[in-house]
């Protein structure tokens, strides 16, 4: 059956992700054909036939030069579950962006696992991710199924980025112990704008924090050691001198993505089922994530809003008050309508991994300083409608490579659990997701 199913089904393709997943697919095949194997197949997915049939053509038409077919279309609706199955039946790797995951996502995992098919997303949703990775990650490993959450710009950037910063420190010899994370956005005169799906799932992720905790108190994975000094989270606002901004902590995904990353590697599910005799196991870290706040004002506002928001999120009719009236609550950030093509091309990222270690193999024991330091910082495009299917179909095809090198673990994954022995990293730069050492410091003083 393997040889008959379609490489890549994008689930989800009329909604906004989804869309911009299936134009990237063609866009791809016209700027760098040899991305895609000979005989490449595929397909998109949704309830819609007749709008996939028009999504079809319009981009046919503004990409005559594609090299690779017109794509099959598949009706599938997470409600249906034959639906759902029967797409997992067809496709080698399904591509989801539908959401929110934690109320549609299940569906398409547990077809998948039950299916044998491999598959990626782009949800940035925790508590979603860890009930997944509980629930079906015997039987995806039983059935040689892979499931990798966050492959968009939630969290492939921070967890592949983190990759990179301890290959880098492996290839020296040394042992890195601390990475903070920093990010910056970055907009042109029309401003930042959010599409409401990911609004959507950051009010009902923050109403879920509490779910999430009790899950982590029973979690059977591996306990993670803490080397070197502790590293720990400045929470509140604070001025860091080394970025010269203003710090808040990162309200995203990222820290509980590479945190869980870390556990499964050390829980020994990283494990592929070719032998690897070119690379090591990455090591523990300790992780951090901020988001930087160029002015005081944007600071003052950031505190405002982010504390209204919290506050209405934790209860049920302040969550639909939140999901009524995106734009009041965002200050205009988020709302029911789409970004602009203006918006989306003026924006980009900017994630600086400020890593500290030692300048030998091993850790030393006790609370002794690092003595080196490096400076890593991974630019994008803007993150939602550009990057992410740029890193997502990336994922997808080194998913699809690396299953059939025997290089990707089996079971229910994040990105560097997945993808640690794979060639993502070198995938990443090109298609505008930069990875770039910046500053090396050996031996610091104080």
């Amino acid at each position: 059956m393997a040889d008959t199913r379609y490489d890549i089904t994008v689930f989800g393709a009329t909604g906004l992700t989804g869309s911009h997943i299936v134009e990237h697919v063609f866009e791809l095949s016209v700027s760098q054909p040899e991305m895609y194997a000979q005989g490449f197949r595929w397909a998109i997915a949704g309830r819609n036939q007749e709008r996939m049939k028009e999504l079809v053509q319009e981009y046919m038409s503004k990409y005559p030069g594609a090299t690779i077919p017109e794509p099959d279309i598949l009706i599938a609706n997470v409600v249906r579950r034959d639906t759902t199955d029967a797409m997992a039946k067809q496709s080698k790797v399904i591509i989801n962006a539908v959401g929110p995951f934690r109320f549609a996502g299940e569906y398409v995992v547990r077809s998948c696992v039950e299916n044998k098919c491999d598959y990626v997303d782009v949800t940035g949703e925790p508590e979603f991710v860890e009930r997944m990775q509980r629930t079906y990650h015997d039987q995806a490993r039983k059935n040689g199924t892979t499931i990798v959450h966050c492959c968009g710009f939630d969290s492939i950037p921070a967890d592949m980025g983190s990759l990179f910063v301890k290959e880098l420190y492996e290839a020296k010899g040394w042992s890195p112990v601390h990475i903070e994370m920093f990010l910056r956005m970055y907009s042109g005169e029309t401003g930042l704008h959010g599409g409401f799906g990911t609004y959507e799932s950051a009010v009902h992720g923050v109403g879920s924090a509490e779910v999430l905790r009790e899950m982590r108190k029973v979690s059977g994975l591996a306990k993670l050691p803490r080397p070197g000094p502790p590293l720990k989270l400045k929470n509140g606002v604070h001025f860091n001198r080394d970025m010269q901004m203003y710090t808040i902590p990162f309200p995203g995904s990222d820290s509980s993505v590479v945190r869980l990353s870390q556990q499964l590697l050390l829980s020994g599910y990283g494990q592929p089922p070719k032998p690897v005799t070119n690379k090591t196991m990455p090591p523990t870290i300790q992780f951090t994530a901020y988001i930087l706040l160029p002015s005081f004002w944007i600071m003052v506002l950031m505190v405002v809003y982010g504390t209204i928001f919290s506050f209405l999120a934790a209860t049920p009719w302040g969550r639909n008050l939140l999901l009524n009236h995106p734009e009041r609550f965002s200050h205009g950030v988020f709302s029911k309508k789409n970004p602009t093509d203006e918006q989306l091309k003026d924006s980009s990222f900017e994630m600086t991994l400020l890593a500290k270690g030692y300048t030998s193999r091993t850790v030393p024991n006790g609370n002794v300083d690092p003595d080196c330091n490096a400076k890593i910082v991974v630019r994008g495009p803007e993150p939602g409608y550009i990057a992410t299917p740029r890193i997502v179909l990336q994922s997808a095809l080194a998913l699809l490579q690396g299953k059939a090198n025997g290089q990707v673990p089996f079971g229910v994954l994040t990105p560097s659990a997945a993808f640690w022995n794979t060639d993502l990293l070198k995938r990443l730069p090109s298609v505008g997701i930069s990875l770039e050492e910046v500053v090396w410091k050996e031996k610091i003083t104080k």
